[in-house]
């Protein structure tokens, strides 16, 4: 993923995430101030919705039978958008702009 700004190209893939406005995806940019969004891939996101899902949906199944293997199963599909996305974000999404302009108003 490039982690860099759009705005003034500076690296942010160290950046610590506590700053973000988790509501809007949105960041500041350390270096030029400017306000940044998150671009997520859609596929990413897909990654994600599905693994919640495959989660909540063998959680509740789990809950009703009373199945301890359906819980390990809830786990594992749980832990599993956590444990590949970073591997799609180095080999798939090498080139994708992790960061893109907000619009409207910038900080000064």
């Amino acid at each position: 993923m490039d982690y860099h700004c759009p705005q003034c190209g500076k690296d942010l893939g160290s950046r610590k995430h506590a700053n973000t406005i988790i509501a809007r995806m949105e960041i500041d940019c350390r270096f030029c101030g400017k306000r940044l969004r998150l671009n997520t891939h859609p596929l990413e996101s897909r990654i994600v919705f599905t693994s919640f899902g495959t989660f909540l949906a063998l959680g509740i199944a789990a809950w009703a039978l009373k199945s301890d293997t359906l819980v390990v199963l809830a786990l594992i599909a749980g832990a599993g958008a956590p444990l590949v996305l970073p591997f799609f974000e180095r080999i798939w999404l090498k080139n994708w702009a992790r960061y893109v302009p907000a619009p409207g108003k910038d900080r000064e």
